[in-house]
């Protein structure tokens, strides 16, 4: 990890950074999805606010660039 890079909480204002991230980790995996559980957006904005809503935190990588992961 980058000397100033960290690991932090996501603030309720970044998700649609996280959402992004989401989608674009799956992305990454699609291949290894299986077919049945594969949808576009993978996970959607409503799911994601439901997540959280059901207590799901997220933490995230962010360096000189922002939240990046």
């Amino acid at each position: 990890m980058h000397p100033s890079a960290s690991i932090r909480r996501c603030r309720d204002e970044e998700r649609v950074i996280i959402l992004q991230i989401c989608n674009q980790a799956a992305e990454a995996y699609r291949h290894t999805i299986p077919r049945d559980c594969w949808k576009e957006p993978y996970m959607p904005q409503d799911e994601l606010d439901q997540e959280i809503a059901n207590g799901v935190r997220f933490w995230g990588y962010e360096s000189e660039q922002g939240l990046s992961g």
